[in-house]
């Protein structure tokens, strides 16, 4: 299973404890609209809003790809 995919059954799980809080547990569950709204928040929550991002949270990004991630644009020239 892919990362995505992981993610993605994590918020249908979570989207679905919305119909089981004291005020709404009398309501019917929309199983169509939990996997929409899902779907709609993986893709919100995962996806890099660096066009808004301050100095510092474009630095901490490039940091995390090349720290972590060992993100490369170019070979190394070894």
């Amino acid at each position: 299973m892919s990362s995505y995919d992981e993610r993605l059954t994590f918020a249908r799980q979570k989207a679905a404890q919305a119909w089981c809080t004291p005020e709404t547990k009398c309501i019917e569950m929309d199983a169509i609209l939990a996997k929409a709204f899902a779907d709609i928040l993986v893709v919100e929550m995962y996806s890099p809003k660096l066009g808004c991002a301050t100095t510092k949270e474009l630095i901490d990004e490039l940091s995390t790809r090349i720290d972590f991630l060992q993100y490369r644009t170019i070979d190394d020239a070894d």
